[in-house]
């Protein structure tokens, strides 16, 4: 019922929300300046608010300085709703916010409006429908969901997540068609959205390899289980990880913190699993640099096993920001946070690859803008606008941004494995997404666990043994029949022969009759003795 009440009530709100466009439509634009509009739901410490609205500030600033003739008449606007929503919770008060958004471009009729939001996919699908009706265009900060791409429906929309969720399985597939694994166990941590760690970077990419791989012709064995811990050492993780051994030689984890991942080596390790038998593959998100690189070194007991472990471990994730390059970028975000927004951003809170991607997105925009003039945009559409996005790729100081032809960003995929000699995590395989290749990296051989090489797809003997069983069925079975016929022809032959010697002693043909043999001997002596004499 609740539900119900829900969709009349997001039904009456567009119902409402059209006619405000069919007014806007009545009385026209005349489009001069520009308006960039953030459209933001929620206080999400990642992606809401304070975090989104000081990095929007800070690149529209820097652009402005860069190009002072171009973007002279740019202004930004906010429309925003305080609070904590889930996913679904945001969408259907989108609606509401796209009134006020509407409100907004007709109040400035002269203005060249371009919109920006960081919500999910749901709330950009919401919002994408009414930006196509006012033919504006709609830039997504983290949206990945691959019904965005679809132009009829979202001809105004262009997307730039920084973690590609399609990019990931692509690549992690690439490097299963290279060793010639395809019996894979996809370990999901159960974590919560609402955590302030990129919890919600693992959900939802657990949902796209699960999908991706069952529909894979690669994988012939598939298993996904989930687990829910703090730390792997618990015995409900191990036994999973345990289940997981006993089903296939490659194992995903999709765990969301790099400390618990460190955990779950070392439980692999105490149940040695990491003797070179099988493969652990991690696919990260960039977005938490606060926790620093993925280390096995952290001063305690558990180092040396940690070490071990991470021999068999390999990461997948997109390219990481340069961190070393915008550190003063990322210095102004966090003081304009603090001193425009009054709200202080932990490190964790403002250093995070979501916040790299709305400076990135108003940077990329404001590009594109500085190539028209104000002559240029008053003819310019949504439709149009967003053509200038598609095939192209902008080299800001955080990373190369590349939209790819249907409007969503395409990321490259970095993996890295442990280098022996130094401990640290390297860059050994690279996947570029728009030709589609897998290539080394590293001038050195990937040096494996074991002695043979890469983990084999299965044991000799299958994983229960049953490989072994039947071959020594069907060895015994050849063995057994060759002995039963030389048996068999032993006991014919020698039946034969004793047969034969039993016939012979009963016969008397041999036997010669005595008068006979007398006479013989007698025309011997002679006939034939005499002629055989020598003189």
């Amino acid at each position: 019922m609740k539900y119900g009440a829900s969709c009349v009530m997001y039904r009456l709100l567009n119902c409402v929300v059209c006619l405000h466009l069919a007014i806007s439509g009545i009385v026209g634009y005349d489009r001069r300046g520009v308006s960039i509009i953030s459209v933001i739901i929620g206080d999400n410490p990642g992606y809401g608010y304070f975090a989104q609205s000081p990095a929007y500030d800070v690149a529209l600033a820097r652009a402005l300085r860069t190009f002072p003739s171009t973007l002279s008449q740019v202004r930004r606007l906010s429309v925003y709703k305080p609070g904590n929503y889930s996913c679904p919770e945001a969408a259907a008060l989108m609606p509401i916010l796209a009134m006020e958004v509407d409100q907004l471009i007709r109040d400035n009729p002269q203005d060249f409006t371009v919109l920006i939001t960081s919500g999910c996919s749901l709330e950009i699908i919401a919002l994408g429908d009414f930006a196509r009706e006012w033919d504006v265009p709609l830039m997504a900060v983290i949206a990945i969901d691959l019904s965005l791409t679809n132009t009829q429906r979202f001809p105004t929309v262009v997307t730039f997540p920084s973690s590609d969720q399609l990019s990931l399985v692509r690549a992690t597939l690439a490097l299963f068609q290279r060793y010639s694994w395809s019996t894979v166990s996809l370990l999901c941590e159960d974590v919560n959205p609402n955590r302030a760690d990129n919890a919600l970077f693992y959900i939802t990419t657990c949902g796209g390899f699960t999908n991706a791989l069952r529909k894979s012709s690669q994988i012939d064995n598939l298993n996904v289980l989930y687990f829910a811990a703090q730390t792997a050492n618990n015995e409900s993780f191990e036994n999973v990880l345990q289940t997981a051994g006993n089903q296939s030689r490659v194992i995903l984890l999709l765990v969301a913190t790099t400390r618990r991942l460190r955990d779950v080596m070392i439980t692999a390790d105490r149940l040695n699993m990491t003797s070179g038998d099988y493969i652990f593959i991690a696919p990260r998100s960039p977005a938490i640099p606060s926790e620093g690189a993925l280390q096995w070194r952290f001063n305690v007991t558990s180092d040396e096993q940690a070490f071990t472990a991470f021999h068999s471990l390999i990461t997948v994730s997109n390219p990481i920001p340069r961190w070393n390059v915008i550190t003063a970028l990322m210095n102004e975000i966090r003081n304009q946070s603090q001193f425009v927004y009054n709200r202080t951003l932990t490190v964790a809170d403002s250093i995070n690859d979501v916040t790299v991607s709305a400076a990135e997105v108003m940077s990329s925009v404001t590009e594109v803008l500085s190539q028209f003039s104000s002559r240029q945009l008053e003819a310019m559409t949504g439709k149009d606008f967003r053509k200038y996005f598609l095939n192209r790729t902008f080299e800001l100081d955080s990373r190369s941004v590349f939209i790819g032809p249907k409007g969503m960003r395409v990321c490259d995929v970095d993996l890295y494995r442990m280098n022996v000699t130094n401990g640290e995590m390297e860059i050994v395989w690279q996947y570029k997404s728009v030709s589609d290749t897998f290539r080394q990296t590293s001038q050195q051989n990937v040096i494996w666990r074991s002695q043979n090489g890469p983990p084999i797809n299965r044991p000799v003997c299958g994983f229960r043994g049953d490989r072994c069983i039947g071959s020594l069925e069907k060895s015994g079975v050849t063995t057994t029949a060759a002995v039963l016929t030389v048996l068999v022809s032993f006991i014919f032959g020698a039946g034969i022969f004793w047969f034969s010697r039993q016939h012979m002693n009963e016969s008397v043909w041999w036997l010669l009759e005595e008068m006979r043999l007398l006479s013989v001997i007698t025309h011997s002596k002679l006939d034939t003795f005499q002629s055989v004499q020598r003189p």
